[in-house]
């Protein structure tokens, strides 16, 4: 198992991409593959909150406005209006975070 640290964003996408697939193949966490992922996932974690930290918004990084207005552009494109409104499992979270469809 060659794991290396994340320190560009070549490593960074390479890693990604590594975890995606480990995802898809569930590995239990006591396997090899388990700890792959974990340690991984651990690594970009860590990589991401150095090099592409969000702004919490109390320091101005989001507002409500912006955020309506991405909702809007989101629902502007048919498909994922669709989705939204059918509300498809996977985007449960969204709906939790954005709330209730727009009423046209």
């Amino acid at each position: 198992m060659e794991i290396t640290l994340i320190r560009t964003e070549k490593d960074h996408r390479a890693a990604l991409r590594v975890v995606s697939s480990l995802v898809d193949q569930d590995p239990s966490s006591d396997s090899p593959e388990g700890v792959r992922l974990d340690v991984l996932s651990s690594l970009i974690e860590a990589y991401e909150q150095k090099h592409h930290a969000i702004d919490s918004p109390d320091k101005g990084g989001v507002d409500v406005k912006s955020l309506k207005d991405v909702k809007a552009q989101l629902l502007a494109n048919p498909a994922v209006r669709q989705a939204y409104d059918a509300q498809a499992p996977e985007f449960e979270l969204a709906r939790e975070l954005i709330g209730k469809p727009i009423q046209e």
